[in-house]
């Protein structure tokens, strides 16, 4: 299914009606910024059981110039983060097949460790701390606030790219290391 929506995202996955037949249908709409042949776009995964949600976060998301991928469920979001480089999933709180804290730990098994920002309904204050104690990134309350989640999008962005660079330094200074021995 191709929509031009005006922004970038990707939908991996069976969409809402279709089945699997056991393939991805992969769908790029447009890119929002091209990317030079040595440098990876950013990635982020949205995930939501509600179509219209999930398109506006994409929407969202993507003017802060990252590639999204989207999906519906934990199992498809957990191909998806095997298969991409993701660094940021943006969810709701319940999904259909589990809820944020099975997506916070598909993406620490990852190989990137996106962090991870929820979005939530509700939106009580047990519920948030109980959410950043388990490790999420953030979480906000659905819809948030004019200009708090790009902000919180490019805070987590810049957070996840920091930590790679730390420990790519590193990896660098145990090599020089052993290289002296």
């Amino acid at each position: 299914m191709i929509q031009n929506t005006g922004f970038t995202t990707i939908h991996e996955g069976p969409g809402r009606g279709e089945s699997n037949r056991g393939h991805y249908a992969l769908t790029q709409l447009r890119r929002a910024r091209s990317f030079s042949r040595n440098m990876s776009p950013l990635c982020a995964l949205v995930v939501s059981s509600d179509e219209v949600v999930q398109q506006s976060l994409a929407r969202t998301i993507a003017q802060c110039g990252v590639l999204v991928f989207r999906a519906f469920t934990v199992g498809e979001s957990r191909r998806i983060l095997n298969r991409w480089k993701i660094c940021l999933v943006v969810c709701d709180d319940r999904l259909i097949d589990g809820n944020y804290e099975d997506l916070l730990k598909a993406s620490e098994k990852s190989r990137t460790k996106a962090p991870v920002i929820v979005l939530s309904l509700a939106g009580d204050w047990p519920e948030y701390f109980h959410a950043v104690s388990a490790g999420v990134f953030d979480f906000l309350a659905y819809p948030p606030i004019l200009g708090e989640l790009p902000r919180v999008v490019r805070h987590a962005l810049e957070s996840h790219a920091s930590r790679n660079f730390e420990k790519a330094e590193i990896k660098d200074s145990e090599l020089s290391e052993r290289r002296a021995l």
